[in-house]
C-alpha cells in the first residue's frame, strides 16, 4: 500500500486548479460543455485520452483532459453544475504542456491479463479513493509526481493526495515501467464494485422490497453478472425491472435464467422482461 501518501480531506479545493480529467461516460452534457466552453473559445485546451490508444474508437466515452488556465470561473461553473456529483478529477501538475501530460495519464489508463486489455476507470471519483491505496509506493511516486496534487470529491467532502516527502522522492528509480499485479486489480475491481453497489442503493434503495436494500441490491448485482450482464447499464436495468415486479433475486425463476446455457445475456434481459423463459 501506498503509505508515504499525503492524503486526507481538505478544507476546500483550491481556487486555481490547472487541469480537470472529466469522465465523458457520465452524461453527454459533459461533452457538450468541453466543445461550448473549451473548444469553441479556446480550441486545442482538452485532449480525449482514449484516442492512441486500442480504445480510440470509444474515445467520447472515455476520459478527457481539459486545460483550465485560460477559462475564467470553469473550475467553480463545473462544480457548481455537477454538485450532485462531480464527474471526474482535477489535477494540479508542474508539467505546462497538455500534450505531455496527456500521454504520461494515458500510461496508467490500462491493466492488462495475459492478452486482455481493459480500461481503469479510476478516474471516477467515487473510486478514486480506493485506486491510490492499492498502490504500492514505487507506483504511487510515480502517479503522484514531485509537485502535483490530484483532488476529488467523495460525498460532501473533497480530498487531495500530493506526493511524499523528499526522501521518498529521491528513492524513486528514474526507469520504471507501470504494471499492475494481478492482486492489485483484484483489490481494485472489487472497490469498484462495491462503489457501483453503493450508488445503486443510494439511487434506488429506499424502492426495493427488502429491509435490508443495500444486500438486495448486491444481490441482484450478483444475479446479473451470473447472468452474463457486462456493462452496468444493464445491470442497472436488471435491478429496475426487479424492483418493479417486486421480485427477490433467489427467485427459482432467475436461478433458472442463470443456468440457460442456450440463452444470451440479452435474451436472458428479455426473459426477465416478458417474465418467462
Amino acid at each position: 500500500m501506498a503509505e508515504q501518501a499525503v492524503t486526507g480531506i481538505i478544507q476546500e479545493l483550491p481556487s486555481r486548479v490547472p487541469f480537470v480529467i472529466l469522465d465523458l461516460a457520465f452524461h453527454p452534457s459533459v461533452l457538450e460543455w468541453i466543445y461550448e466552453e473549451i473548444e469553441a473559445r479556446y480550441p486545442g485546451s482538452w485532449r480525449p485520452l482514449l484516442l492512441g490508444t486500442d480504445y480510440q474508437e470509444r474515445w467520447n466515452v472515455g476520459p478527457a483532459l481539459v486545460d483550465l488556465r485560460y477559462v475564467p470561473g470553469a473550475r467553480d461553473y463545473l462544480i457548481s453544475k455537477y454538485k450532485e456529483r462531480f464527474p471526474g478529477i482535477f489535477l494540479a501538475h508542474p508539467s505546462e504542456n497538455l500534450d505531455e501530460l496527456a500521454a504520461w495519464f494515458q500510461q496508467f489508463l490500462f491493466m492488462s491479463r495475459g492478452a486482455q486489455l481493459s480500461l481503469m476507470r479510476f478516474y471516477d471519483p467515487r473510486v478514486f479513493g480506493s485506486f491510490l491505496s492499492v498502490l504500492d509506493p514505487q507506483q504511487y511516486g510515480h502517479f503522484v509526481p514531485s509537485g502535483a496534487t490530484w483532488y476529488w470529491q467523495s460525498g460532501v467532502e473533497w480530498y487531495g493526495a500530493s506526493s511524499g516527502s523528499e526522501a521518498d522522492r529521491q528513492e524513486r528509480p528514474n526507469a520504471f515501467t507501470w504494471h499492475f499485479r494481478d492482486s492489485q486489480i483484484n483489490e481494485f475491481t472489487a472497490e469498484r464494485r462495491r462503489a457501483f453497489v453503493d450508488a445503486l442503493t443510494d439511487n434506488y434503495g429506499k424502492f426495493t422490497p427488502s429491509e435490508r436494500p443495500q444486500m438486495y441490491v448486491n444481490d441482484v448485482v450478483t444475479l446479473a453478472e451470473a447472468l452474463g450482464m457486462d456493462s452496468k447499464a444493464d445491470i442497472e436495468k436488471v435491478l429496475r425491472l426487479l424492483i418493479q415486479k417486486k421480485s427477490q433475486p433467489a427467485d427459482p425463476f432467475y436461478s433458472s435464467l442463470v443456468e440457460r446455457a442456450d440463452l444470451t445475456a440479452y435474451q436472458k434481459l428479455e426473459a426477465i422482461e416478458d417474465g418467462k423463459s
